[in-house]
C-alpha cells in the first residue's frame, strides 16, 4: 500500500501487521472484536437467530405464493386465480387470527363452555345477543349433534340414505375429542367458537319462539346470567 502527498511524492508505509502494537490507540481507532462464545455470533442468542429466520422464511414463502401466480381473470368466475388457489396460513396469520378471535369472546363463557364439554354438564342460563334474550340449557356439543342425527335418520334413512350418511358424518364433525388437548396442533391454546343448547327460548320486544335444540357463535354474546330460566 502507497499513501501519495500532497506534493505527489509516494511514501511507503508499513503494512498494518509490521505496525507497532499500540497505534491503533494512538490514531484513536478502536480495533474491531470478533465475539465467540457458545453459538454466539455478534451478540445476538442462537434462538432468536432461529426465530428471526423462521419468520423471515414464512413471510418470503407467502410472498412468493401469491406474487408467482399469473394475474389472467378467470372466464367463469371473474376471480384471478391467486385469489383461487389455496395456501396454508403461516404462523404468524394464525397467531394473528387467534389473538382476535380470543379478544372478542368472554373469558368466563368459555370456562363454562370447557367445562360442559369435558364432563357432559347441563347448565341453565340466558344469553344476551344485539337485543335478543336466548334462554335454554347449556349441553355439550355431542348431545347437539346426536339430536340431528337421530332426526335425520328417521327423516331420510328409508329413502335417501346417502343424505342421512352425509348429515351423519357433518354432525359427527363438529364433535371435539374428549381428551382434546389444550394446546392445538397449531400450538395455541385451543378455542370453543360455538356454544349448544337445548330446551330454547329467544324473546325479542315481547315475542317469543321455543326451540328444541339451538347452536349460537360465542363471540356474538353480548352478557350471559348462569341459572336464570324464561320462567321468570
Amino acid at each position: 500500500m502507497v499513501a501519495i502527498s500532497g506534493q505527489g511524492k509516494k511514501h511507503s508505509v508499513p503494512p498494518l501487521a509490521q505496525q507497532p502494537r499500540g497505534a491503533d490507540e494512538r490514531r484513536g481507532v478502536r480495533p474491531m472484536v470478533a465475539i465467540s462464545g457458545q453459538g454466539k455470533k455478534n451478540g445476538v442468542h442462537p434462538l432468536a437467530q432461529q426465530e428471526s429466520s423462521a419468520t423471515r422464511e414464512e413471510e418470503a414463502q407467502a410472498t412468493a405464493a401469491e406474487t408467482s401466480a399469473p394475474q389472467q381473470v378467470s372466464q367463469e368466475t371473474g376471480i384471478p386465480p391467486c385469489e383461487m388457489a389455496f395456501r396454508p396460513l403461516t404462523r404468524i396469520e394464525q397467531r394473528t387470527l387467534w389473538l382476535k378471535e380470543y379478544g372478542e369472546q368472554d373469558v368466563a363463557l368459555h370456562m363454562w363452555t370447557r367445562l360442559v364439554e369435558q364432563h357432559d354438564l347441563e347448565i341453565e342460563l340466558l344469553l344476551q345477543m344485539h337485543g335478543l334474550l336466548v334462554f335454554g340449557v347449556l349441553v355439550s356439543t355431542r348431545h347437539y349433534a346426536q339430536f340431528y342425527i337421530d332426526l335425520h335418520e328417521a327423516l331420510h334413512r328409508e329413502h335417501e340414505p346417502e343424505t342421512a350418511d352425509a348429515l351423519r358424518n357433518y354432525y359427527l364433525a363438529l364433535v371435539p375429542p374428549r381428551d382434546q388437548p389444550e394446546i392445538g396442533p397449531e400450538g395455541l391454546p385451543v378455542i370453543s367458537r360455538y356454544l349448544h343448547l337445548r330446551d330454547v327460548t329467544i324473546m325479542s320486544a315481547g315475542h317469543s319462539i321455543k326451540l328444541p335444540f339451538w347452536r349460537g357463535k360465542m363471540s356474538e354474546v353480548d352478557a350471559f346470567v348462569m341459572g336464570a330460566t324464561a320462567s321468570e
